[in-house]
């Protein structure tokens, strides 16, 4: 059985003392900053925030206060100010809490850059992981000051998801950018995780997140969880944010009939970590009286008022999911290796397709002709590559005019780029129709792999994956062309790791020279394919361009 509630109104009531802490920001936000130092006039022995009068933090027992800055994730910012605001600065050896809301990717940056904050609490702790795994010094203070489950959320009467696969799998989904939010690649870190606790077929996630990674450039658009569920609100599918994001949105739109749930399994829980940053050991000691001040009784109030678990993820006393377990991967280099994979897929595709239009490709068996296989196989890719995928077209034989071995027939563009009033991809449809009427003459491939090859790198877009998909059905027998071994030396010799161009090959029959495309393939890092007869051309055509990340 799958949890799955309906959220109802937020408590009516909401504890004085965190009534007056929000208070607090509203005053602040008004004066237009985030981050601001003030404090109440005591902390008890029992480390429970004072709710007395508000005192600044210039008192005369701290004339002139340093300042802790604290970088934490936007969604847990506001309550952090208000808990931070009632330490006061004496106990923070004369300094004040500086709160900056910002998203854990841009702390990692400035972290990079030499300007990273004193403290730092992002929403996950696998950004402490990745910045450790990159040497720089960093000191976890708390495992979690507070937490709340990933979740997704769709309209009423919509399934609940029996596991996290049906959830990647599932039509409109709205996840965000898995690269760099811990909330997006949450269903991919749950997937697994099920995967391996039941002994399940890990390869059928990695085939489900296909989909989702061309749709990439569709998610990135919608730029925080927030946007996710208006979306989902407006249009309908299904949108994965956190169960702390969504009770602040049905907070602001009580007329919302969305619901949330998550599979029987469990999900991922945010864990909202603490850590300080550098050798700072001042730094590191208001981080401690910070994290004590989160976990008390008034901080937890605080943080539940937002929609917040505490660090034991116990389910609130009113509205959430109810009781979620929390999945994590027994294996996790498995995920790190599908989000690298995801990485490479979620880039836009930029092509450049090199056709062999040799006297061969006339030759016909079993009714059909290598070309008209391989007109059918590109009218299929072509219509495959999303709109903001580039692709361009040359075709290869002997001497095709101007002195080369190769013809460019349509230049590398976006598919949805249009000129004269016809779009890009309707172009390269009718080039690839008509490519049978300039079939002739022998097979000039050497000179054509390394145009095409210097040509996609000169131009190279880092933004993208570039590369050359060559289709052939001969060996080189251009005479006055360069040798092989020329090729593969000078193909060695320009490589060019900040502006990589694999080739992908296709070998159609036993006429292709396979053992030199799969060198070409290999040395550049592409990968190597081969239809054996013309009515293989179209489905090892479609895999080669489908699996271009190899």
């Amino acid at each position: 059985m799958s949890f799955r509630h309906g959220y109802g109104a937020p408590p009516a009531s909401m504890p004085r003392s965190v009534q007056v802490l929000i208070g607090l920001l509203a005053v602040v936000a008004v004066g237009g900053t985030a981050a601001f130092a003030v404090t109440f006039k005591s902390v008890s022995d029992k480390g429970e925030l004072g709710v007395g009068a508000v005192t600044a933090a210039t008192a005369t027992s701290c004339e002139n206060p340093g300042t802790v800055t604290v970088a934490a994730d936007p969604s847990i910012a506001s309550g952090l100010e208000a808990v931070a605001a009632a330490i006061p600065a004496t106990e923070l050896g004369c300094s004040s809490l500086s709160v900056t809301p910002q998203d854990p990717v841009l702390t990692v940056a400035a972290i990079a850059d030499g300007s990273a904050p004193a403290l730092w609490i992002p929403d996950s702790s696998e950004w402490l992981d990745k910045v450790s795994a990159s040497g720089q010094e960093i000191r976890r203070i708390s495992n979690s000051v507070a937490s709340t489950p990933v979740v997704t959320v769709s309209a009423p009467g919509s399934e609940a998801p029996a596991a996290w696969t049906d959830v990647l799998g599932g039509p409109a989904l709205h996840i965000g950018d898995p690269l760099t939010s811990a909330v997006s690649s949450a269903p991919i870190v749950a997937a697994f995780a099920e995967a391996q606790s039941r002994g399940g077929d890990l390869t059928s996630i990695s085939a489900a997140l296909v989909p989702v990674a061309q749709a990439q450039y569709r998610n990135l658009k919608e730029t925080g969880s927030t946007a996710r569920i208006q979306t989902v609100d407006a249009d309908g599918g299904t949108a994965v944010t956190t169960e702390q994001t969504f009770e602040a949105y049905l907070a602001a739109h009580a007329d919302s009939r969305l619901t949330a749930s998550v599979p029987s399994s469990g999900s991922v829980f945010m864990d909202y970590p603490m850590a300080s940053v550098g050798a700072d050991s001042s730094a590191a000691d208001a981080g401690k009286l910070l994290a004590a001040a989160l976990t008390s009784d008034t901080g937890r109030s605080v943080l539940a008022g937002l929609g917040f678990r505490g660090a034991d993820q116990a389910p609130p006393v009113a509205g959430g999911v109810g009781k979620v377990g929390s999945l994590v991967p027994s294996d996790p280099s498995v995920v790190t290796k599908a989000l690298a994979r995801y990485e490479i897929l979620s880039r836009p595709s930029r092509a450049l397709a090199v056709v062999d239009v040799s006297g061969s490709m006339d030759y016909m068996q079993d009714g059909v002709t290598r070309m008209a296989a391989t007109a059918q196989a590109g009218d299929i890719a072509i219509r495959m590559f999303p709109a903001n995928a580039q692709l361009g077209l040359w075709a290869f034989s002997v001497d095709l005019g101007d002195g080369t071995d190769y013809r460019e027939l349509e230049p590398v563009a976006r598919m949805d780029a249009t000129e004269g009033g016809t779009d890009h991809r309707s172009k390269l449809l009718s080039r690839i129709d008509n490519l049978s009427s300039i079939v002739g003459g022998g097979t000039g491939l050497y000179d054509s792999v390394l145009a095409a090859y210097r040509s996609m790198q000169q131009s190279c877009d880092p933004a993208s994956i570039n590369s050359v998909i060559l289709l052939t059905d001969g060996a080189n027998d251009d005479p006055s062309g360069i040798a092989l071994q020329e090729l593969l030396d000078t193909l060695t010799r320009e490589q060019d790791p900040t502006r990589p161009v694999p080739i992908i090959t296709i070998g159609v029959t036993d006429d292709a020279d396979t053992d030199v495309l799969e060198q070409i393939s290999t040395l550049t890092g592409g990968n190597s394919h081969f239809a054996p007869t013309p009515a293989d051309i179209p489905k090892v055509f479609v895999g080669a361009i489908s699996g271009r990340a190899g």
